[in-house]
């Protein structure tokens, strides 16, 4: 027989890790095995289409959230023109209320639920010959003529490493792939919490790969030049001495992939952060689940959390500076207000992780939250992905705002694109609030209809630039230099909403209006991140103009590119020829030093763009005078 296994995946460069499972652990059986990927961006009919073309006699799909609808388009279209093609779904997605989604679903004609290393090989062990009644077989849902029948889950599985290596089908094919997306690895299964939001309290306890698996695998990986694995480990660090072992062997190979971990911050101990400590830049990114920091919340959730302590750990880990910080947070949780989900998003942005992620409640099948849903008034999707749209604690107005707040952290926190303007705005006119800060923008994005837009970089720098206006008032000029040519007279310009220096400033949510200095030292700092993302030098009209004449700047330059100034100042730009940093680089004078904006302290940087394509490599430097 041939066996189609398949999916539609989030983005291209993922690869699901379930199929190769479950191809694996069938690789000695008789039949043919197709595995093809999709994505949810591909059309149903182009992927009906592509299916049918394998010619398959059974089509494996695998099931989340995310894939489900476009899923079952594909399947229709396919039972549609092959009605004789057996279509079987497993996945989270199908493992809960089986009976009524076979109901709900005619073109599915089997389901198979939880893991399904156990169910998927007795089915195709079935259909090779070796006959046993579907009703013998663990963990599958079937029909009877016009009855559905659902198994008894299969047993988990004990022995993980009875499960074959994944990948090893990929890895032989010719013009292998994995180099270039994705590899998603896991080495365990279970979770030592049962979050009441979460599909892993519908299970119990932990298991493992045996260290010498995880290590064999690994290295096969490394050595066919995967850059990029994912450890799917709900929490890596649930065994201190595993994490350990497993981190100790990524370092001893030096390998040029990086590596995402999910885990539990509070759970690092003195021992673990002095081994991190050795890790080099840009080789572990840790995924933290706070959520929420507020314990009452969390104890409605089922969840144990010490915040202090895994505050304290991820400032530790953000001063050793090698490791890459994403926070995530969920609004809609259970007696959270948004007031509540404000605090929660203070206190983490106070940690400056190099990213948030806002999320939203979603009440997955199977777990407790859903089956609480009216003890806690939620309103919800009934269709995936099943998300909170309000609350007896939180309005369906207040989630709105929510999700504009989540759209403005991806243009501006996340991307960083203009930290050190943001900040500064943060700590002048909302008493150091991000939350704040973020909520006076998003309303005022809202009121010029600005959410419903795309936006390129320039306009999000522009947005910011005539957002401060709105914080400010009796605000006649900014600049105390006439500006130089191709510099526009003044911010009004680029204001095209129609508000004044003082418009609306009252209702802006900030907590002190922006002074004449203050606003001025604004667009300094913004001017700095703008230069740092744009080479064009094609100045947006808020730009303050440069206190540099271009004589200055010439002269600036053949000082600072001399051999003893660059050892002394710029030392990663040692190689470079003169003719090099006078093509790829810029110099500005500012009236402070970026990284401390109260203090009035002239500060030269020396922007070096390099070729097309790389990142800006930015140098402070003393002015003047420029002592060499």
């Amino acid at each position: 027989m041939r066996i189609l296994l398949t999916t539609l995946n989030a983005k291209y460069i993922h690869v699901n890790l379930a199929l190769r499972y479950l191809r694996a652990c069938c690789r000695d059986l008789p039949h043919t095995f197709i595995l093809d990927e999709f994505t949810i961006n591909d059309h149903p009919e182009h992927i009906a289409a592509a299916i049918y073309r394998h010619r398959p006699d059974l089509v494996a799909f695998s099931c989340y959230i995310w894939n489900i609808e476009p899923t079952l388009a594909v399947a229709a279209i396919l039972k549609k023109v092959r009605p004789e093609l057996t279509i079987l779904c497993g996945g989270p997605e199908v493992s809960f209320d089986t009976a009524a989604f076979l109901a709900q679903n005619p073109q599915i004609d089997l389901v198979i639920t939880g893991e399904g290393e156990i169910p998927f090989r007795a089915l195709l062990e079935q259909l090779a010959g070796q006959q046993r009644p579907p009703a013998a077989i663990p963990g599958l849902a079937w029909r009877r003529g016009a009855e559905t029948i659902v198994n008894p889950p299969a047993p988990p599985l004990r022995d993980l490493d009875t499960i074959p290596f994944p990948y090893q089908e990929d890895l032989d094919a010719a013009g292998n792939e994995l180099s270039q997306r994705t590899v998603y690895y896991e080495t365990s299964r279970g979770c030592p919490f049962a979050c009441g939001f979460c599909l892993s309290s519908t299970t119990e306890g932990l298991r493992y790969f045996s260290l010498e698996r995880v290590r064999d695998d690994l290295e096969r990986l490394l050595k066919a030049g995967v850059r990029e694995i994912k450890f799917v480990d709900r929490t890596f660090n649930a065994h201190k001495k595993r994490a350990l072992a497993i981190w100790e062997f990524l370092l001893s190979r030096r390998p040029r992939a990086r590596f995402y971990f999910e885990i539990a911050g509070d759970r690092l101990d003195e021992e673990m952060l002095a081994h991190l400590k050795r890790v080099p830049p840009d080789l572990f990114q840790f995924e933290i689940g706070v959520q929420t920091i507020d314990a009452g919340v969390n104890a409605r959730c089922n969840r144990r959390q010490d915040w202090a302590r895994l505050a304290a750990n991820t400032r530790r880990l953000r001063e050793m500076g090698s490791i890459r910080l994403h926070l995530d947070l969920i609004a809609g949780l259970p007696g959270e207000t948004y007031a509540g989900v404000g605090e929660s998003f203070d206190a983490v942005a106070a940690l400056k992780p190099h990213e948030i992620q806002l999320g939203f409640l979603k009440l997955l099948k199977g777990t407790s939250l859903r089956a609480r849903a009216d003890e806690f008034g939620y309103l919800f999707l009934d269709r995936p992905p099943y998300q909170v749209l309000a609350s007896s604690a939180i309005t369906y107005e207040e989630m709105l705002r929510l999700h504009a707040i989540e759209g403005l952290l991806k243009y501006y926190g996340n991307s960083h694109l203009a930290d050190h303007a943001f900040a500064y705005l943060a700590a002048t006119a909302f008493d150091g609030s991000y939350f704040a800060i973020y909520e006076a923008l998003a309303a005022w994005w809202e009121a010029r209809g600005l959410l419903r837009r795309g936006h390129s970089q320039r306009d999000l720098f522009n947005h910011l630039a005539s957002f401060a206006i709105h914080l400010a008032r009796g605000i006649a000029t900014r600049v105390t230099t006439l500006p130089l040519p191709g510099y526009h007279d003044s911010i009004l310009e680029i204001n095209s909403h129609g508000d004044t220096p003082a418009s609306g400033a009252e209702n802006s949510g900030c907590t002190r209006n922006l002074t004449p200095a203050q606003l001025d030292r604004f667009y300094q700092l913004l001017k700095f991140d703008c230069l740092c993302r744009d080479r064009s030098r094609n100045f947006p009209g808020w730009m303050p103009p440069s206190p540099l004449t271009e004589e200055e700047r010439s002269n600036w330059m053949a000082r600072i590119t001399t051999p003893r100034s660059m050892e002394k100042y710029m030392p990663g730009l040692a190689k470079e020829s003169p003719a090099n940093l006078r093509r790829h680089g810029f110099i500005e004078l500012f009236p402070c030093h970026p990284e401390r904006p109260e203090e009035d302290n002239p500060t030269i940087v020396f922007f070096y763009y390099g070729p097309p394509g790389s990142e800006t490599r930015v140098y402070y430097l003393q002015a003047p005078p420029l002592v060499v």
